[in-house]
Order: C-alpha cells, then structure tokens, then sequence
C-alpha cells in the first residue's frame, strides 16, 4: 500500500468526525439563541427579586430539647444483695467506708472507701494497710447519696478481682443480661442501669474528661451524655433519658485498661434508677406491679 492509498484510509472516518461534531455544535447554537430570545421577551415580572420569605411576619419561638420517647420500665428480676449490715460494720472497722459496690455474677462486691486525696486507696487496702491491689474508692468530690455525678476507681488486677470485671461490659450480649448494679451509702441503696463501656485517655488533655464532671446542671448533663455516647465502645443507652439536674444522678465506674499505653482507662457509665432502701416504696414510686415488687428483693 502506497502513501496515497494510506492518507486516503484515514481521511473518509476523519470527515465523519468533523461532520458530526459540526451538527452538535451548530444545535447548542440554536438553543442559546432561542433562550436569550425568551428571556429578552419575557415580561419583566417574571425575573424580579422579591423575597421567597415575608421574615418580618415570621414569630420566633424559643428552641426546644425534642420530646424524649417513653421508656419502658426495666423487668426487674433482681435481687438487691448488698447487707447494709455488712456496710455499717465495714464503717466500724474504718471510718473511711463509705458504702458498698456490688455487680451481680463478678467478683465486684466490696467496700467503698473515700478519703481526703485520690492517692491513699491506690495502694492501700480497705482497712488501711498497704496492699499492691489497693481498694475500691471514690473520688474525695464526690456523696454517694447527692453528688451528681459520683466516680469510683479501683485497680484492673491480673487475677480478676477490684474492678478487673467491667471489662465484661465491652461485650454488648454480657451487658445487656447484666445491666443493673447497685451501690449504697451508709444509710440508703442505689439501683444502676449501665449506660455505656468505654475505653478513654484518663489524663489531663483528652478531649473528654469524664473525671471533671461532678456537679451539673441540665445543659452539662446534655453535654456529657453526648460525650459519653459519642466516644462509647459499647453504648447500652438507646431510649434512656437525659438526666434531669436536682433529680437524676450518675456513676462512673474507672479501672486500668490492659494494653500498651499507660493512660487508656475502662470506665462504665450508669444512671441512677432509683433509691431502693424501701423496695415497697420505690416499687410504688415507678408504678410496678406486685409481681416486679416482689422480684426486687433486698436483704435486711
């Protein structure tokens, strides 16, 4: 094949291409021409720049938290098992007993003792003597019976006891069949439902310090909720409400956290239910009936 044959090949596909494009561009021609005409005739009306909004005959209403969905009452198959006997004895023993911490099937059944630092109980036991696994305290801010937001600490020891066992709650199924605890005072018991497990930086500079949130109003309560939702590896939440200021209270729950990095604690977040000194009168507060009144069973 010669170069004349060759040039030949290629000119015909060529001068299609060139053709069509040709069309194409000539049709977005017509178009832009034909819109201008409109637009040019069109009565000026159509084209005026009047608000889509009269704002001045809009009324502001003040915003609103939305509406908290109803949630069901818990199905209390528990039994309170904290001897308040136990405790008062405890306190005899050694002032610094404060209450008690109890979470059914684990190990976590002990005193909880409170001094005027949060460095003494870290390695200390619950009488007082030094012990490598410490005891179970609570931060020197906190009431057990008012404080807002009350935080308990205690060591993550190898052999599984002090509060090694909130690590469970990293698993949703466990949490789920153990969601309730309780915690006393030296006069009054608390019912817990677990809100959230979570693995946090626990020092100064993370973006959440939990450890600081001990008196709330309505709005820190918001922000901390959010928080603790936000950063929940596992959250346990779903239809709980907002705690209330002057009529919710929380817990916080802090151990180590196995793992490389000295600073990560497991902390488990928990709301208040109620006072259950009285199981008659708390059973009647929330309006259960007589077959959860006497399920929720407490030792004298």
């Amino acid at each position: 094949m010669n170069t004349a044959q060759a040039n030949k090949r290629w000119m015909l596909p060529a001068g299609i291409v060139l053709f069509l494009g040709g069309l194409v561009c000539l049709a977005f021609l017509i178009i832009a021409v034909m819109f201008h005409f409109q637009t040019k005739t069109a009565p000026a009306a159509t084209f005026t720049n009047a608000p889509l909004l009269d704002r001045d005959a809009l009324e502001w209403v003040p915003p609103t938290e939305p509406p908290t969905e109803p949630v069901e009452e818990p199905d209390f198959v528990y039994t309170m098992g904290i001897d308040m006997a136990k405790v008062a004895s405890h306190h005899a023993a050694n002032p610094d007993v404060i209450g008690w911490v109890r979470i059914p099937d684990t190990c976590i059944n002990y005193p909880i003792v409170q001094t005027n630092n949060n460095d003494f109980y870290v390695d200390h036991s619950w009488q007082g003597a030094p012990s490598f696994a410490g005891a179970i305290f609570a931060d020197w801010r906190c009431t057990l019976d008012t404080t807002d937001n009350a935080l308990v600490y205690g060591h993550n020891m190898g052999n599984g006891t002090m509060l090694h066992a909130i690590k469970n709650y990293k698993v949703y199924d466990w949490g789920m069949a153990h969601r309730y605890f309780e915690v006393a005072s030296l006069s009054h018991r608390y019912l817990y439902r677990v809100v959230a497990c979570s693995v946090l930086y626990g020092e100064l500079g993370a973006k959440f310090e939990y450890w600081n949130a001990i008196s709330m109003n309505r709005p820190n309560y918001r922000n901390y909720y959010n928080n603790i939702q936000s950063t929940a590896g596992t959250w346990y939440g779903d239809g709980v409400p907002v705690p209330q200021d002057n009529q919710d209270r929380m817990i916080a729950l802090q151990t180590c956290n196995s793992g490389a990095h000295d600073g990560m604690r497991c902390v488990l977040f928990a709301e208040c239910v109620g006072d259950v000194t009285n199981v008659a009168e708390f059973s009647e507060k929330r309006g259960l009936d007589s077959g959860k009144m006497t399920s929720l069973s407490a030792n004298p």
